[in-house]
């Protein structure tokens, strides 16, 4: 199942440039987590009731977590620039499209069907982009991107991507993987072909319940790319491929994580929602 695509090259964007952040490794969100996921170490913080893993629910998301290192791109704005919030400006931003939970204190991403995509996709979105220190890093680096999520909503008739390794070239190698949440609650990893970049591999991952935490793991070493989705009973599934052909070094890549809504049918009430409870970006 092909997910729709996001764009090899996406266009600049909005009100602010990359914001570069923090040192790889350091473990963001709420302590614990599901089996299998990267511990997560901050804390939230004192003040306010305590939300699941420790989130406190009267923060923000920047409050709650360590988002020094992203730039938050949002579903508002132009087609030429769609809006979005540097790091900096992250710590104590919040809108009906990025928010914390009032119950739970995750940190929680809404895309609308109709809202504002870039000029390289058809498609909104509400994600974080990495900005690494360095800047994006090279096919054959080691890296990876540890999540616990829940989805909550899903657009009514495709699927929602929660996690990507993204890339800037426009011939194909611009969408490395793309983490998808289908409509039909099955998770799939969508590959590129490592000889066709331009062709999707899709690789099955399981089959799920709307609303249920799951944790994932995108991890790249010596050119191996592999996907690990982990349920509360710790029972794993994976998937892999390898990226050697040459036109994948003429590229340089970065994680995304959150909500980008693959529908652009529905209206302003219309979309996916994607809950972020912890996650850990690690380089080297």
């Amino acid at each position: 199942m092909a997910a729709g695509g996001s764009g090899a090259g996406e266009s600049p964007v909005g009100t602010a440039g990359a914001e570069q952040g923090g040192t790889g490794g350091v473990a963001v969100g709420g302590e614990g987590g599901l089996p299998g996921e990267a511990g997560s170490t901050q804390s939230a913080g004192s003040g306010g009731a305590a939300g699941a893993a420790g989130l406190d629910p009267s923060k923000t998301p920047g409050e709650n977590f360590d988002l020094s290192r992203f730039t938050l791109q949002l579903p508002t704005g132009t087609t030429d620039a769609i809006d979005q919030v540097k790091a900096v400006d992250l710590v104590k931003y919040t809108s009906i499209y990025f928010y914390t939970d009032k119950t739970d204190g995750a940190m929680t991403f809404w895309c609308p069907d109709n809202g504002v995509h870039t000029a390289h996709t058809e498609y909104a979105r509400t994600e974080l982009r990495e900005n690494a220190v360095g800047g994006d890093w090279q096919i054959s680096a080691t890296a990876s991107l540890s999540a616990t999520f829940e989805v909550t909503k899903l657009p009514k008739t495709k699927s929602v991507i929660v996690g990507q390794i993204h890339g800037n070239a426009t011939d194909g190698t611009g969408e490395a993987l793309k983490l998808e949440y289908g409509a039909d609650n099955a998770i799939t990893a969508v590959f590129e072909k490592n000889a066709s970049p331009s062709s999707e591999d899709p690789k099955d991952l399981g089959k799920y319940a709307l609303g249920q935490k799951l944790s994932y793991t995108i991890a790249i070493a010596n050119k191996v790319l592999t996907v690990t989705i982990t349920d509360a009973n710790g029972v794993k599934k994976t998937a892999s491929t390898t990226y050697s052909a040459a036109s994948w070094t003429k590229d340089t890549y970065y994680f995304k994580l959150g909500d980008y809504n693959q529908e652009n049918t529905g209206g302003s009430t219309d979309g996916g929602r994607v809950a972020f409870y912890a996650f850990n970006i690690d380089h080297g």
